[in-house]
């Protein structure tokens, strides 16, 4: 798949330390070396435990602690599991015990994606007459009314906390005059760049907008210094992981979530 394919397990957790800063809940505790995350149930990444080590307590202590802490908050406890994307054991104890302890997998892995900026040869600029880039500080309506996260319809009012929890963000938008043909939201947090948020339009798809949203984002982040960037794609998006690919992206690792019985 790429370079990175065989990244050792300590490289995954410190990409996925870094990756927790784009993205965060609205509430945050510590077990530990786990980092425990909620946000009223918008997005796997903002409501779900990651396990960057030891939490401190035998396992058996630690799920139970977990369990009581999202069950307080209406939520169904989850872990997300970083593993490599080889078929070596690295990173699968934690999804062994887990799946010995019936905690039930999500559908929807996905792997996470690195590639170092400025990408070669990649323009945003290229766009057809009477397209243009815009990048604001913030989430407009706009922005927003194209974003359907996992298919919703309209995003819960804490989506803006969690869109803009990272230490910079800048959204990025195509448009033909009012109307919003592509989205990217760009994160910057720990000297590295992250892409979320990508979405094109269906009535313009398959024009090339999802290329140039993603070189947009990317050029932004190269403006502020930043020269490596992630992003994530489902296992099953294979245009996705397509587009990716053709533009430089490489594999580092997988995730999924496991669920608590």
């Amino acid at each position: 798949m790429g370079e990175c394919d065989h990244c050792p397990m300590q490289t995954i957790i410190e990409l996925e330390r870094t990756a927790a800063a784009h993205w965060r809940g609205t509430e945050e505790q510590w077990l530990g070396d786990w980092l425990l995350r909620a946000a009223e149930g918008f997005t796997g990444r903002a409501n779900s435990v990651l396990p960057l080590g030891d939490p401190g307590l035998p396992l058996d202590e630690a799920l139970a602690a977990v369990t009581d802490w999202y069950r307080a908050r209406g939520l169904p406890p989850m872990i997300v599991v970083p593993t490599a994307t080889d078929t070596e054991p690295t990173g699968q104890s934690l999804d062994n015990q887990l799946s010995e302890r019936r905690w039930a997998t999500r559908p929807g892995p996905a792997f996470v994606m690195v590639a170092d900026l400025p990408l070669a040869g990649l323009r945003a600029d290229s766009l057809p007459a009477g397209r243009e880039i815009r990048v604001t500080s913030e989430p407009g309506d706009a922005w927003a009314a194209m974003y359907h996260y996992r298919g919703q319809g309209h995003l819960p009012p804490i989506a803006r906390k969690v869109l803009t929890s990272a230490e910079a963000q800048s959204f990025v938008s195509i448009s033909a005059g009012d109307e919003v043909l592509a989205i990217a939201r760009l994160s910057v947090a720990d000297g590295w760049a992250g892409i979320t948020a990508v979405e094109v339009n269906p009535a313009y798809r398959r024009q090339g907008l999802g290329t140039a949203v993603t070189a947009a984002a990317c050029q932004e982040a190269s403006l502020r210094g930043i020269a490596r960037v992630f992003l994530q794609a489902e296992v099953t998006n294979a245009p996705a992981r397509a587009l990716y690919e053709n533009l430089g992206f490489r594999y580092s690792h997988r995730y999924h979530y496991r669920v608590a019985p």
